[in-house]
């Protein structure tokens, strides 16, 4: 069937997570500042949400609304620099996530710095563990000499993850080398609390995680220049040759680890 309405439609997977939901919103807010009409499809999983955001529910739609004509978009709208430009994801940026509980900071010091840990089903899946996997100590050795290389020492590192007992138990002594204090992110924190932490930090290491990314995202946005934010070159083995092209090429980029990051 050709479709030829004069409206697209952004299906949304299931299972995704509120980095994967801010690219399409992105790309909604880009093709409607176009003069498209574009719209993502709402799901259950982007409600808590949208209650913090309710903006952006002007760019979404509800499945029964859907018609059978509307024009399908599949893109996914995570390249840096080539789907979307730094101009047009802080302008998104300011819009809509800026005067939110999202972007209220939590961390304002200097000489603190936030570590985003991603872990969950990247390493708990067998498909996604081959795919998304990689030695997060070696990495995190890089990234805290990298960032203390460029913002100072530390005082305080403050850990959010999906698996702080982990976190704790494997990166605590070498985190402790770093600051005098090593906070965790409770197992009771909420996302969207989670999230605020990260992205209002001024100092950020993440890993291979869109949660990450839009946390390096609306940190650049909220202090500017004195934003630091380190990422890992690697996002997935399937895509790119392993290389993540989410990436602000003015982000501190650890481009490689010892043994590599499929070691």
């Amino acid at each position: 069937m050709v479709r030829r309405g004069n409206r697209t439609v952004r299906e949304t997977p299931e299972g995704l997570g509120f980095g994967n939901y801010l690219y399409l919103w992105l790309r909604a807010y880009i093709e409607r500042e176009r003069g498209d009409d574009y719209r993502v499809v709402r799901v259950p999983g982007m409600e808590p949400w949208l209650q913090v955001l309710p903006g952006i529910r002007g760019l979404t739609i509800e499945r029964d609304d859907v018609r059978l004509w509307d024009r399908r978009d599949p893109s996914w709208n995570q390249r840096f620099g080539v789907e979307f430009t730094r101009e047009e994801l802080n302008a998104f940026i300011r819009r809509y996530l800026l005067g939110s509980p999202l972007a209220r900071p939590d961390i304002v010091d200097p000489r603190s710095l936030v570590v985003n840990i991603r872990r969950g089903d990247y390493y708990t899946d067998p498909v996604l563990r081959g795919r998304y996997s990689f030695d997060i100590e070696a990495y995190l050795r890089e990234a805290l000499a990298r960032a203390v290389h460029v913002g100072g020492a530390l005082d305080r590192v403050h850990v959010v993850s999906d698996d702080v007992g982990w976190c704790a138990e494997r990166l605590g002594d070498l985190l402790r080398r770093y600051a005098g204090t090593v906070d965790y992110r409770p197992p009771t924190s909420t996302p969207q609390g989670d999230f605020r932490m990260v992205a209002t930090s001024p100092r950020i290491i993440g890993t291979n995680s869109t949660f990450s990314y839009w946390g390096g995202y609306v940190s650049n946005v909220i202090h500017g220049p004195q934003s630091t934010v380190v990422m890992p070159a690697f996002h997935a083995r399937h895509m790119d040759g392993g290389r993540a092209y989410q990436l602000d090429p003015a982000w501190e980029i650890v481009e490689d680890i010892p043994g590599g990051w499929d070691g």
